[in-house]
C-alpha cells in the first residue's frame, strides 16, 4: 500500500504528526522495527493512533478487496475452461485446481464477512438497549451472598483421606490437547491485530480517552487487557488486597469439587467455593466490549451491572478485537502473553514509553529467591511426598526427589541444610559470591540434572497448585518426624517465619504473612529454576548472605534483554518503540534490534522537534550560587554543609522570582532527606513558606495523589503571602514519569545533581563488563554515563506540555556542562551556561516578567 498524505484527525494536526503519522504507516506497512522519538506535549498519542489505525482498516479493506479480486478471476478462468473444447480430463483437472483454490479464498472473505456481522449485530444490539434504557438481558443471572455454597459443587464425603484432586496429574495426558489447542488459536487470529501495550494501567487510561478523541473511536473493537486485581468484581476477593492471592483464590474458586475438609476452610475464609459471576452473561458484556471503547474502570462498572466476570471477558474477546491494549509484563513477559492468549505472530506490536524497555525486560526476566523461600518450600514438598509417597508413579517419584535434591543444594550456598531454621545465624565468612550458570550448577552439583525436564514436570503437572490445596488442607494436621515432641511442620514453620516478621517493619509484617501462608514458595523457586534456562553467557547469578538463612538471597541477574525480545521480533509483523526521550537511541538498535537478530535495514528511527515555539522555553546550567560556591553534588559532597547552604540561598532566591509551581528534583530519597533537614534546621524552608507551600513526595503510592491534590490547589488557590508551591521529588521515583506538570503546575523544574548509579556494584560492574565484551568496547561506560542522563531527561519532560505552555529548566550541577549533547533536542536549542548566579537569575527574571505582560 501506499503511504496516504492525509489521516483523519480530531484537528488540524501539526507538521511534526503528519510526518510522524507518515513513517509510522509505512514503518507497520514494510514490516520495520521502529523506534519514534516525539517530545511529550507533542501530540504523540494521538498520532500513534491515527497513524496506526488508518494503515489497520486500510490493510483489512485490501484484503477484502484482494480476496474478492482473486475469486472474481478464478470465476472468469473457470468459465473459460468450460468454454473451451480441449482435452476434456486436463480441463477437469485445472479446473478442480481453480475450485480448490477458491474454496480457500471464499472460506478465508467468509470468516472475515461472518467477522464484520458479528461486530455489526453487537453495536446494534448495544444501540436498541441505548434507546430502550434499561435493558432486560435474556440471559438472567441471580447474584448470591458471598457466603452462599454452590449447589452445583459435589462435596466428596469418602475420600476425606486421601483427595485425588491434590495427586499429580499424568505428564503425558496434559499434552495430548496441545495440537488441538494451536489450532484453535490459529483459527481464532484470522486478523490482522494492533498490540499496544504501555507501563502502567494508568498510561493505559489515558491512551484511552485519547482514542476516544480520535476519529476511530467508532469504527475499531478495541480491548483493555489487566489483571485480576483490576477486574476483579467478586468483593470477597477484592478484599485480599494483594495481587498473588487474588489470582490464587479465583483459581481456586473455578474448583467443581470440594471436600469437606475444605468446606470448613472456605467458610472460615468467608468466601464462595464457586464465582458466582464466571458463568454470567458474557455475551452481553463482550458485545458492550466491542461496540464502543471502554476504560478499565467503565469495564469493571459494566460487569457489575450484568454480574458477569470482567477479567475473563476481556480475555475471551481478545480474538474479535482489533486494537489490544496491555500493560508490559503481559506482552513482553512469554509466559504471561502465552497465559493471555496473546498472539504475536503477524500482528503489529507499540510498545509507549519505550525508554526504559531495557531494563523493564532485564527486571521481568531476573528472579530472586531467599532462604526462607526455599526452606519453606522443601518443608512442604517433604510432607506432601510422605503424605501421598504410594500413590505416585516412579516418573512422578523422580522429579519430586530432583526438585528436592536442587532444594537442598541451593541451601549450600548459604552453609545450610533442609534442617536449618531460617532464624538460624549464618556462618561469619560467607561472602557475595558471583557466577555463571554453569558455574552455580557446579557448585550445587545440580548439573547432573535435566532443569528442563524438571521445570516441565512442574509445570505440566500442576504441582504448585496440588501444593497449594495439600498445605490448606493438610498444613495443620502433618508432622514430619512423628517421634519427635518438638513441634515441627508447617505451622511451626510459619511461626518461626511469623517470628523474623516482627522484627521487621510492622507496614509489611501482615502481608508477609498473608503471602507466604496463602502463596506457594514454589513459585518462586520456579521462577528461578527457568532462569537456569538461560543461556550461560546472558545473566550471572549471585549469592547475597544475610545475617540469617532466611534473609539469605540468591538472585539471576538478566545482562542480555535481547535474548527474551527474540521471539517478539520474529513473530511480529512490525514493532514500533514509541516515547518521548528515546535518547541515546543506540542502545535499542544495538543491544534489542539487532542482538535478538534483526537485520539492520528494517530498522527505521524518527525523531521530531517540539512543537513548542522556542520563546516559551529557557533551559540554564547553573554552576555556581549567589556566593560563588560551585555546584557539584557528587558522593563526595554529600555532607557539605557549604554546598547546602548555597542550595538554600539559591531556593529562597528562584521563589522569589517565579511563580506558581516548582517541581525540584534531587537524585536519591535519602539525599533528598538529607536536604531538606538541612534546610529545615537551617531556616530556609521558613523563608521558602513566605513564598511557597512545601510539599515532598511521598514514598508510599497511595499517598502520592493526595499530595499532588495538595500541591495543585495550593499553586490555584495560595493563599497571601504565598504565589505557588514548591515540590522535593526524587530522580527515577513516582513523580519524574509519567505525571503532568503543565502550565502552572510545573513552571520551573530544578534538577539538583546527577543521580549516577553505585558503580561499586556488583551487578552494574557486570552489566558493564558483558556490555564491552559483547556489544563494543565503550558500550559500558556508555550505558553508566546514559542511565544517569535518560532519568535527568524524563524529570526534564514533566514540564511543558503543550503548544502553548511555557516553563523554565535549571540544571544545578557543574558536571552538566559536559553533557549537554545528551539533553534532549528541545532543550539544547535554548541551553545557557551561566558562569555566574546573577546572570541566571536575571534570565530567569526577564522570561517570567515578559509572560506576565502578555497575561
Amino acid at each position: 500500500m501506499e503511504t496516504p498524505e492525509i489521516f483523519p484527525f480530531p484537528f488540524t494536526p501539526y507538521k511534526i504528526q503528519q510526518d510522524f503519522m507518515k513513517e509510522l504507516y509505512k514503518c507497520i506497512e514494510n514490516g520495520n522495527m521502529g523506534i519514534f522519538e516525539s517530545p511529550t506535549g507533542t501530540g504523540k498519542s494521538l498520532s500513534v493512533i491515527c497513524g496506526a489505525l488508518k494503515w489497520l482498516l486500510d490493510h483489512e479493506q485490501l484484503q477484502k478487496d484482494e480476496l474478492n479480486s482473486k475469486i472474481t478471476d478464478l470465476d472468469n478462468k473457470i468459465k473459460m475452461i468450460e468454454g473451451t473444447s480441449n482435452d476434456w480430463f486436463s480441463c477437469q483437472t485445472e479446473q478442480m485446481e481453480f475450485n480448490l483454490t477458491k474454496k480457500e479464498l471464499q472460506s478465508k472473505l467468509d470468516v472475515i464477512t461472518k467477522y464484520e456481522k458479528k461486530i455489526q449485530q453487537y453495536k446494534e444490539k448495544i444501540k436498541k438497549k441505548n434507546t430502550k434504557g434499561k435493558k432486560t438481558y435474556t440471559k438472567l443471572k441471580s447474584n448470591p451472598s458471598d457466603t452462599h455454597i454452590d449447589d452445583n459443587a459435589s462435596i466428596d464425603t469418602e475420600n476425606d483421606d486421601i483427595d485425588k484432586d491434590l495427586l499429580l496429574l499424568d505428564v503425558l495426558s496434559d499434552s495430548e490437547n496441545s495440537a488441538e489447542e494451536d489450532e484453535e488459536v490459529e483459527q481464532a487470529n484470522f486478523h490482522t491485530k494492533i498490540y499496544f501495550c504501555s507501563r502502567t494501567h494508568s498510561q493505559l487510561s489515558q491512551f484511552v480517552k485519547e482514542l476516544k478523541r480520535s476519529p476511530y473511536s467508532e469504527n475499531v473493537a478495541v480491548v483493555t487487557l489487566a489483571s485480576r486485581q483490576n477486574y476483579c468484581i467478586n468483593k470477597s476477593i477484592k478484599k485480599l488486597k494483594h495481587i498473588n492471592l487474588i489470582n490464587e483464590q479465583c483459581l481456586q474458586l473455578q474448583k467443581k469439587k470440594i471436600t469437606r475438609k475444605e468446606e470448613k476452610h472456605i467458610k472460615k475464609l468467608k468466601v464462595t467455593n464457586s464465582c458466582p459471576f464466571l458463568s454470567g452473561n458474557q455475551e452481553s458484556l463482550m458485545a458492550e466490549l466491542l461496540s464502543e471503547i471502554h476504560d478499565i474502570e467503565e469495564i469493571v462498572q459494566k460487569g457489575e451491572e450484568l454480574n458477569t466476570c470482567p477479567y475473563y471477558t476481556v480475555r475471551k474477546s481478545i480474538q474479535d478485537g482489533q486494537l489490544i491494549l496491555v500493560p508490559y509484563n503481559s506482552i513482553l513477559h512469554k509466559n504471561t502473553r502465552i497465559s493471555s492468549g496473546i498472539n504475536l505472530k503477524g500482528n503489529v506490536l507499540i510498545i509507549d514509553e519505550a525508554h526504559n524497555l531495557l531494563e523493564a525486560i532485564e527486571r521481568m526476566y531476573s528472579a530472586s529467591i531467599t532462604g526462607r523461600n526455599i526452606l519453606h518450600a522443601y518443608n512442604q514438598l517433604s510432607q506432601y511426598q510422605k503424605k501421598y509417597q504410594n500413590l505416585f508413579n516412579a516418573k512422578n517419584v523422580l522429579h519430586l526427589n530432583q526438585l528436592s535434591f536442587c532444594l537442598k543444594k541451593f541451601l549450600t550456598v548459604f552453609g545450610a541444610t533442609t534442617k536449618s531454621l531460617p532464624t538460624d545465624n549464618t556462618s561469619g565468612d560467607l561472602t557475595s559470591k558471583l557466577y555463571t550458570i554453569q558455574e552455580f550448577e557446579r557448585t550445587t552439583d545440580i548439573d547432573t540434572l535435566n532443569i528442563f525436564d524438571l521445570i516441565s514436570f512442574v509445570k505440566k503437572s500442576k504441582l504448585i497448585n496440588k501444593l497449594r490445596g495439600f498445605i490448606e488442607q493438610y498444613g495443620n494436621d502433618i508432622k514430619i518426624h512423628e517421634n519427635n515432641k518438638t513441634k515441627t511442620g508447617i505451622t511451626q514453620f510459619l511461626k518461626s517465619i511469623s517470628n523474623v516478621n516482627k522484627e521487621e517493619n510492622v507496614e509489611s509484617t501482615e502481608v508477609v504473612q498473608n503471602e507466604e501462608e496463602t502463596s506457594s514458595p514454589l513459585t518462586l523457586i520456579l521462577s528461578f529454576l527457568e532462569c537456569l534456562e538461560n543461556n550461560c553467557a546472558d545473566g550471572r547469578i549471585i549469592v547475597i548472605p544475610g545475617p540469617t538463612i532466611g534473609k539469605g538471597i540468591l538472585k539471576f541477574l538478566l545482562l542480555n534483554p535481547a535474548a527474551h525480545f527474540h521471539d517478539v521480533v520474529t513473530e511480529a509483523r512490525a514493532v514500533i518503540l514509541a516515547g518521548g526521550t528515546m535518547e541515546p537511541i543506540s542502545e535499542f538498535t544495538e543491544q534489542l534490534f539487532l542482538a535478538a537478530g534483526v537485520e539492520s535495514e528494517r530498522i527505521l528511527t524518527f525523531s521530531c522537534d517540539h512543537v513548542i515555539p522556542p520563546e516559551n522555553i529557557i533551559s540554564n546550567i547553573l554552576l555556581s550560587g549567589p556566593t560563588g560556591v560551585e555546584f557539584e553534588f557528587n558522593f563526595k559532597n554529600r555532607q557539605n554543609t557549604k554546598l547546602l547552604d548555597e542550595l538554600g540561598r539559591m531556593l529562597v532566591n528562584f521563589c522569589n522570582i517565579i511563580p506558581a509551581g516548582i517541581v525540584i528534583f534531587l537524585p536519591s530519597y535519602d539525599y533528598e532527606n538529607i536536604v531538606y533537614e538541612h534546610l529545615y534546621k537551617s531556616g530556609v524552608i521558613t523563608k521558602i513558606r513566605l513564598k511557597k507551600q512545601i510539599f515532598r513526595e511521598p514514598k508510599s503510592t497511595s499517598q502520592v495523589n493526595d499530595v499532588l491534590e495538595q500541591y495543585s490547589r495550593c499553586i490555584h488557590c495560595p493563599q497571601s503571602p504565598q504565589n505557588g508551591s514548591l515540590l522535593f521529588s526524587v530522580i527515577g521515583g513516582k513523580l519524574s514519569e509519567g505525571l503532568n506538570f503543565s502550565d502552572d503546575l510545573g513552571r520551573c523544574i530544578i534538577v539538583v545533581g546527577m543521580p549516577y548509579p553505585n558503580i561499586k556494584s556488583t551487578e552494574l560492574q557486570e552489566k558493564i563488563k558483558y556490555l564491552n565484551e559483547n556489544v563494543k568496547s565503550d558500550a559500558g561506560q556508555n550505558f553508566y554515563e546514559n542511565s544517569c542522563m535518560k532519568a535527568v531527561n524524563q524529570c526534564i519532560g514533566r514540564a511543558v506540555r503543550h503548544i502553548n505552555d511555557y516553563s523554565s529548566v535549571i540544571l544545578v550541577d557543574k558536571r552538566y556542562r559536559n553533557k549537554m549533547k545528551a539533553l534532549p533536542r528541545w532543550i539544547q536549542r535554548s541551553l545557557t551556561v551561566s558562569q555566574s548566579f546573577g546572570n541566571t537569575i536575571s534570565i530567569v527574571a526577564k522570561f517570567f516578567a515578559a509572560k506576565k505582560k502578555k497575561t
